[in-house]
């Protein structure tokens, strides 16, 4: 049982050990999404989500228009036609008989018409009375009794509704109220509900409502959405009766619009009022009867004010068209299934941003270029506003400013905290690396020859002392040279001897350093070589290696430098020969002695093997080891040359041979 434990509790500590790290990168982008959640949660980004949605909105295809809504706006023009304003009682009474003439299904008067001592009233008075398909308007939510419009007192209390309207802080309409109880207590329902109620009704579909402004609102089998504190971008809205979100008709003309004077002279077709919602109000800019809104393409009074296509999405809409945005909604849902404005929970709000949040996490994750992240990210952006685009056109509204805010923030913080890791781990493995490169290619390789001597019977004592001087040295040597190293950013090469090498110097002048220093080690395969000749690296001065292929290539030359001194037995000769033809650089080590390679396995070999065969793919080029005819080995590393119009006029092709020999005089 306590070794199933320990083999349970090792295994954790190897997955802890594992994810520690990535742990390390992945928390700060999580600790940025939770913090975007809790911005939001504050209200922080309240306006921005509003001003995105209103963006979301004027940018929906299309829809057509209305045929069922009706607007006769009453302009400057009509104000001049009948002589005065307020519009006389008498005219509008003859505007009603004309509509109810034409059979219009339901007239919505958003005049104030509540003074009934005037002595031009009792045409109008009548038409109310014999009319019942008029509804009449009043405003009736202001605290101060004095500040609200009682309804004209000729209509009856179910054929009245409110004007009143919702703004938001912004001074934006994005809401409409249905129902609410006023403060003495008593229930009222909206003009558009009302007209919605009465026009439905002539179908047989009934209303459902309870007894308190908050209970769900339905016609036949549909239920309108309620407007909640925190529904989409809104958090902690003081919800008073029962309200929705406006899902104004995305049409430049949504509903067709008639001038008063127009059907007063009888210039209209029947048609346009037969069976219709007709709502009669000001569309008149010196009656300030406006609200502002940017969630539609085009208003009537900008229309009025000769702007097609306004640049500019802060808009003047009328309070007649708003309440024809209203009704429509309500009727287009119910006989149409155009959808209504819908939200969803705030589990799954958060949900979606944390899951959009990941998203950028990994791509942070595992595209190392920070060019490729930001493209990626781009891309996904671009996505998540597609997306949410789709989802407010079938009637969902979901989190896009906070979404968009923590993918691409938990994406960049991830991808610099990723970077930084990478670069400690890289810095880390470079690091073993020297340090394995520097112990391989100084004392190992001197310990190597005194093992080597060891075999012998006759190993010198002076010899056997001198040789372990040396070990000594390299290998107090090691600390001061890879602390250098590592201080230098890959700009030096530090040697055994404290001898420093400047990497920015040119190719041929470091391989000469690397290959006269390597000779003057005490290696046995040295002594037999008695007159040196200087090498010529020359062809490898126009060879553009950055600062990690210099130092592999400085470390090819003397690893195979010193297999000769270590392993050739009776060698007279060493060549290191530079080629250079029109496609590739060759450098090559050659020696005439024995015991290096064995005929059965050229390529056999190892740290040093495994190096230049580093080296070569690095280079895109190719590392042999084969033998030497009569005797001996041949040591090759050879890559392309970097083309360019330049190269192939100097080297149009032939071999160019550079080459150093060394002989037994």
């Amino acid at each position: 049982m306590k070794f199933t434990l320990l083999i349970k509790g090792n295994f954790w500590k190897k997955v802890y050990k594992q994810l520690q790290p990535w742990g390390e990168v992945i928390l700060p982008g999580l600790s940025i999404i939770g913090l975007i959640v809790l911005v939001r949660s504050t209200g922080l980004l309240q306006s921005q989500e509003w001003l995105v949605f209103d963006q979301l909105l004027r940018m929906r295809p299309n829809e057509a228009i209305d045929p069922r809504v009706v607007i006769v706006g009453i302009d400057e023009e009509d104000i001049n036609y009948v002589g005065s304003y307020p519009i006389p009682n008498q005219d509008i009474a003859k505007l009603l008989s004309i509509l109810h003439t034409y059979k219009a299904r339901v007239i919505g008067l958003d005049l104030f018409k509540d003074k009934a001592s005037n002595s031009d009233r009792a045409d109008f008075a009548l038409a109310l009375r014999e009319n019942p398909n008029i509804i009449g308007v009043e405003v009736s939510f202001n605290q101060k009794p004095t500040f609200n419009v009682k309804p004209p007192p000729e209509l009856p209390r179910e054929r009245v509704g409110f004007a009143d309207v919702i703004v938001d802080p912004d001074g934006k309409l994005r809401r409409s109220l249905m129902v609410g109880n006023t403060y003495t207590g008593k229930l009222k329902y909206s003009l558009p509900l009302r007209l919605a109620q009465l026009y439905l009704g002539e179908q047989g579909i009934v209303f459902h409502h309870g007894s308190r402004s908050y209970d769900p609102i339905g016609f036949g089998s549909s239920r309108l959405v309620p407007f909640l504190p925190n529904s989409g971008g809104y958090v902690g809205t003081n919800v008073n009766g029962f309200q929705i979100l406006l899902n104004f008709r995305s049409a430049p003309e949504p509903f067709r619009i008639l001038s008063l004077r127009d059907v007063l002279t009888k210039k209209i077709d029947p048609n346009w009022i037969s069976d219709r919602i007709v709502i009669v109000g000001m569309t008149a800019p010196s009656v300030k009867d406006q609200l502002m809104t940017s969630a539609v393409k085009r208003t009537f009074y900008t229309k009025d004010l000769g702007f097609e296509n306004p640049a500019n999405q802060y808009q003047w809409i009328y309070g007649v068209e708003i309440h024809a945005h209203a009704t429509s909604q309500i009727i287009s849902n119910v006989l149409d299934r155009r959808p209504l404005l819908k939200v969803w929970s705030k589990f799954g709000e958060y949900l979606w941003i944390l899951a959009w949040g990941l998203l950028g996490i990994i791509l942070g994750l595992i595209l190392k270029s920070p060019l490729k992240t930001l493209l990626s990210l781009g891309l996904a952006s671009i996505g998540l506003v597609g997306v949410c685009y789709i989802l407010l056109i079938v009637g969902w509204w979901v989190p896009l400013v906070p979404t968009l805010l923590a993918l691409a923030s938990a994406g960049l913080t991830t991808s610099f905290f990723d970077r930084d890791l990478r670069t400690l781990l890289e810095q880390r493995s470079l690091t073993l690396k020297r340090s394995f490169e520097t112990i391989h290619n100084g004392p190992l390789q001197t310990l190597a020859v005194i093992l080597r001597s060891l075999s012998e019977e006759d190993i010198e004592t002076r010899n056997l002392r001198s040789q372990l001087e040396q070990l000594n040295r390299e290998l107090r040597s090691i600390p001061d040279s890879l602390s250098q190293e590592m201080l230098s950013r890959n700009d030096s090469l530090y040697l055994e001897g404290n001898v420093v090498l400047d990497l920015q110097i040119p190719i041929s002048e470091l391989l000469y350093h690397i290959y006269d220093s390597t000779l003057q080690r005490n290696f046995p395969g040295f002594e037999t070589i008695q007159s040196f000749i200087p090498p010529n690296f020359q062809p490898l001065e126009d060879c553009y290696l950055n600062a990690d292929q210099k130092r592999g290539l400085y470390l090819f030359l003397q690893e195979a430098l010193c297999n000769v001194g270590k392993h050739s037995q009776g060698a007279t000769r060493l060549d290191v020969i530079c080629l250079r033809s029109a496609r590739e650089y060759s450098l090559q080590i050659i020696d005439n002695g024995s015991g290096i390679i064995s005929k059965s396995n050229y390529q056999s070999g190892g740290r040093g093997t495994d190096q230049a065969q580093d080296l070569a793919r690095k280079l895109r080029g190719k590392f042999r080891r084969f033998p030497h005819s009569p005797q001996g080995t041949v040591c090759e590393l050879s890559w392309p040359i970097a083309r360019t119009w330049r190269q192939r006029f100097l080297y149009p092709g032939n071999w160019k041979f550079f080459s150093a020999h060394t002989d037994v005089t």
